[in-house]
């Protein structure tokens, strides 16, 4: 019989595209992941890998064999939901959150806040990271939810197995040195006012790094990078220097930053959702079951998203007003998700891994 801890190193493999990363995601040596690796391959009597350079890939059989791991494994987890929902109907165990930075610090806390209230006997453990470490983090196991970005110029695309509910909206908005020309006008800004400026952005490979390149060339000009950081209070020191202009969700919440001013951006699809994720099989557990409740909850509070000028940032609207996300009970919440009540969307096999198109 194939090791179920084979199969796992085997579909995050794929995932993470590297032995050393699948290694490090599972908190394994690399020479561990390669015994482990070969272990399996001897099992199934056919190359799984094959050496390419100095990396590895997967055979035909290595992907065929991939998927049929992730389907096993959905299933376990599935299946020890359903036992764990049966015999303890009260929220306990230990669940894992990975959360981006502007979630870090404004739903985080008060569903932890309300968690311990409510559920004493669950253990809530947290890590702050980027979208695109959460989305390989979840179905590899490292965490058990996560709260990543989803930007209207580039949504994510959950992979099978992963559930996906919106939970709030978050306006992006210019941020300008408050000498800047266009302070105090009043007006939104308009992108191709700033195409002559100096710009600060993310790293390259982040998603909130493709922010400002992917709208600035939809309003005709390609923007001067001069600085980047992942890090928005870097950003927003360097913009209070005078070093540039810079684009940031309004939950970044800099109106305690001296020197910066920000603007609302005009005639650009500038937004991004707030997004909750979860693998499909873990569902039914009571403990996912509650964090999943309070997340809901606590995202839709006024006070959750701050603008830079200190104004909440308006919910995402789905056809309900605010507040209407709460449900009667463990129980309704499983029901709501799986028939979709709520903001609500799990995307099938025809999207790839969430990976591949995306940061916080």
């Amino acid at each position: 019989m194939m090791p179920i801890a084979s199969l796992r190193l085997l579909h995050v493999l794929r995932l993470r595209g590297t032995l050393t990363a699948a290694a490090a995601e599972l908190h394994l040596s690399r020479s561990a992941a390669s015994h482990q690796l070969a272990l399996l391959q001897r099992e199934v009597t056919v190359p799984l890998t094959e050496k390419v350079g100095r990396g590895l890939i997967l055979t035909e059989a290595g992907h065929e064999l991939a998927d049929h791991a992730r389907t096993v494994l959905d299933q376990i987890e599935a299946a020890q939901s359903a036992v764990e929902r049966i015999q303890n109907a009260v929220p306990s165990g230990t669940i894992t959150i990975g959360a981006i930075q502007t979630a870090a610090t404004t739903i985080l806390p008060a569903t932890l806040v309300m968690l311990q209230r409510r559920h004493p006997q669950l253990r809530i453990e947290s890590a702050s990271m980027s979208t695109e470490e959460a989305v390989h983090a979840l179905p590899s196991g490292r965490i058990d939810v996560a709260i990543v970005a989803s930007y209207d110029a580039e949504p994510l695309a959950p992979q099978d197995g992963i559930t996906a509910r919106a939970l709030v909206r978050d306006p992006v908005i210019a941020v300008l040195p408050s000498e800047h020309r266009l302070v105090g006008q009043g007006d939104p800004v308009s992108l191709s006012q700033l195409s002559r400026e100096p710009w600060i952005s993310g790293t390259p490979d982040s998603h909130f790094g493709r922010l400002a390149p992917s709208l600035c060339r939809a309003n005709g000009f390609v923007p001067d990078i001069v600085h980047r950081s992942d890090d928005y209070a870097v950003v927003a020191a360097l913009v209070a220097a005078g070093q540039g202009v810079a684009l940031l969700p309004a939950s970044a919440d800099i109106s305690g930053t001296p020197g910066v001013r920000v603007a609302p951006l005009a005639g650009a699809d500038a937004s991004r959702d707030i997004v909750l994720l979860c693998r499909s099989g873990s569902l039914p557990r009571p403990g996912i079951t509650a964090v999943v409740e309070a997340i809901t909850r606590c995202s839709t509070r006024p006070q959750s998203l701050v603008t830079g000028g200190g104004a909440p940032a308006a919910p995402h609207q789905h056809g309900q007003r605010e507040g209407e996300h709460d449900v009667g009970g463990d129980q309704n919440a499983v029901d709501d998700i799986e028939r979709g009540g709520m903001p609500l969307r799990e995307v099938e096999a025809q999207h790839g891994p969430l990976g591949d198109h995306e940061s916080g």
